[in-house]
């Protein structure tokens, strides 16, 4: 069978999505990279290929303001960072937009103020190359949020790469990573492409028709599913009942609650095989130990090596030829 060039994006965060006025430890992040070395080498006696996920490290201005320093994950675990580097796994950033409502005393997402947000941007690039030395060059931006903005912005910063799409997902206003409350709704995600793409100038969710047209960013969406594709009564189910209408294609995340891990694999294999491009890319957050998504999201990737897909799945960095070409514009 044909392997797969496939992207794990692992978001490096506190424990708690918002820390507030408190200091949550990092342990979902120790865990993560405990799960990820008891994974390396059955994946590779499977496939073939050592896999390689991507860490994107929260740098943003929250981090600043709760930890006193917004490179506080990597002075507080750089052993364990310089371990993930040593395997070959590419680093970038995730960036959040929290900040501090002191008369309420809750964080909450700004996404109506532009300048705030390329501000947080800027904060977490400018951290990375004082961490390593080295301008990001990959990026995935936190609470399903991107805009037009913070992609020329971040062109402009040396980022080549962003994985932040997760097709067929409505904006929304409430979900815990916004905080208390968002001053502007989520990135309309409904029609983003299937496939990694450079996008128009005109548009984020318009791929370029020419390398002219096209803007210097690869966008790399998460895997997504068409729900028409599939024939058991629970699938079509599941997509009506997450979309409030049926029929349509939605993200594939670990974390979610499966009915089994092999029901994930699956549909992975069918998204991949079925889709407008052969690849896959799929995103985890470092939830602490103990919690729904950490529980659900080991399960569905510590099954990994026991599905038939992980003898086709190669992990590779998001900006590898093997990405690069599914991407030409036109």
């Amino acid at each position: 069978m044909k392997p797969i060039p496939a992207v794990w994006r692992i978001d490096i965060e506190p424990d708690d999505f918002q820390p507030g006025s408190g200091l949550p430890p990092w342990t979902g992040f120790l865990a993560a990279a405990d799960l990820v070395d008891g994974l390396r080498d059955r994946l590779a006696d499977r496939s073939g290929a050592a896999p390689h996920p991507t860490w994107f490290l929260r740098f943003d201005p929250d981090i600043e303001r709760c930890y006193g320093r917004s490179d506080f994950v990597v002075d507080r675990y750089r052993d364990r960072i310089d371990r993930l580097r040593a395997h070959g796994d590419p680093l970038g950033i995730h960036v959040h937009y929290y900040r501090w409502d002191e008369r309420r005393r809750v964080s909450y997402s700004d996404h109506a103020d532009t300048a705030w947000t390329v501000r947080c941007l800027e904060t977490a690039a400018r951290t990375f190359a004082h961490c390593f030395g080295e301008t990001p060059r990959r990026a995935s931006h936190g609470g399903y949020f991107v805009t037009d903005a913070l992609v020329d912005r971040a062109i402009a910063l040396g980022i080549e790469v962003d994985v932040t799409p997760e097709p067929g997902r409505y904006p929304h206003r409430e979900n815990v990573t916004f905080g208390d409350y968002t001053t502007a709704p989520s990135t309309d995600f409904r029609h983003y492409p299937r496939r990694p793409y450079y996008p128009s100038r005109a548009a984020l969710d318009v791929p370029a028709r020419s390398a002219e047209d096209a803007r210097r960013m690869l966008m790399v969406p998460l895997t997504a599913y068409d729900y028409r594709r599939a024939g058991s009564p629970w699938y079509r189910r599941l997509a009506k009942t997450a979309l409030a209408r049926p029929y349509q294609h939605m993200p594939l995340n670990p974390w979610k609650e499966w009915p089994t891990p092999d029901t994930f694999w699956d549909l992975v294999a069918r998204a991949a095989d079925e889709g407008p491009a052969c690849y896959v890319a799929l995103a985890v957050r470092t939830d602490p130990p103990g919690s729904a998504g950490h529980r659900m999201a080991r399960a569905v990737l510590d099954h990994l090596p026991s599905h038939p897909i992980s003898q086709r799945l190669r992990f590779v960095d998001p900006l590898s030829p093997e990405i690069r070409a599914l991407a030409a514009p036109g």
